[in-house]
């Protein structure tokens, strides 16, 4: 049986700002017959929908999917599967679709497992991805601080990982801190490098910390949507800049 392929879209849209989105992801955001919206739990509201949504049309269809927050693989395995059919079945009628995601697809993103899943059975030519502002370039843009100069390296780590052999790199930038925050801070006071702490760029309930302490998020609930960018030195920086909210 000859199918008639729609496309399928991965779509990046910033770390916050609904002004980041790229001008070819608000052109395919306005043009596809479908957006499908990846959340932890379908009761949740969805931030990646609440940035891309000012740029769709009214009458876009909508489909959720659900991909829980979860290290548990066989769990993982079975949502991306779910997600891939639902998604397969929409593109294989011709319909166009959008996967939007936080930041970059290419980055920490649950659209590189469903790609994955997809790239089985949908050519390669009715794949476009298409790149977002990462959470970090934003962070160093919003503080007017580089991530890296001249020759130096650059290190980003997720930080479930033990990052404590990687302190010493002249530039850090570690993601998903919010599970292990407090011990992480601790490591880089032990190891006296300086961290910016950024928390929901460009959307309501702002935060920006510099030089956070561990003893400040002993009984906070830290955001998910939390990054460090460490640095041997800040510049004189961490004294011009309050908290921000």
């Amino acid at each position: 049986m000859n199918i008639t392929w729609g496309k399928f879209y991965g779509v990046g849209v910033g770390p916050g700002d609904p002004r980041l989105l790229t001008l070819q992801a608000v052109d395919v955001l306005q043009s596809v017959d479908l957006v499908a919206i990846p959340k932890s739990k379908l009761d949740r509201e969805s931030v990646a929908w609440d940035i891309a949504k000012i740029h769709c049309p009214a009458n876009v269809r909508l489909v959720e999917l659900e991909m829980p927050m979860t290290s548990d693989q066989q769990v993982l395995a079975k949502a991306w599967q779910d997600g891939a059919q639902i998604l397969l079945a929409e593109l294989k009628q011709g319909k166009s679709v959008a996967f939007i995601t936080l930041g970059d697809p290419s980055l920490y993103s649950t659209y590189s497992y469903l790609l994955n899943i997809l790239q089985e059975e949908l050519p390669q030519e009715y794949i476009v991805t298409v790149p977002g502002i990462m959470a970090m370039s934003a962070a160093a843009a919003r503080i007017n601080l580089p991530l890296a100069t001249g020759d130096e390296p650059l290190l980003i780590l997720p930080s479930t990982e033990d990052v404590g052999e990687f302190l010493n790199f002249p530039n850090l930038v570690l993601m998903k801190v919010s599970r292990r925050l407090p011990e992480i801070l601790t490591l880089l006071e032990e190891h006296e490098r300086k961290a910016v702490l950024l928390t929901r760029l460009g959307q309501a309930g702002e935060k920006i910390r510099w030089e956070p302490k561990a003893e400040e998020f002993t009984s906070d609930k830290i955001d998910y949507l939390s990054l460090l960018l460490v640095k041997k030195d800040l510049l004189g920086r961490e004294n011009s800049e309050p908290e921000k909210n």
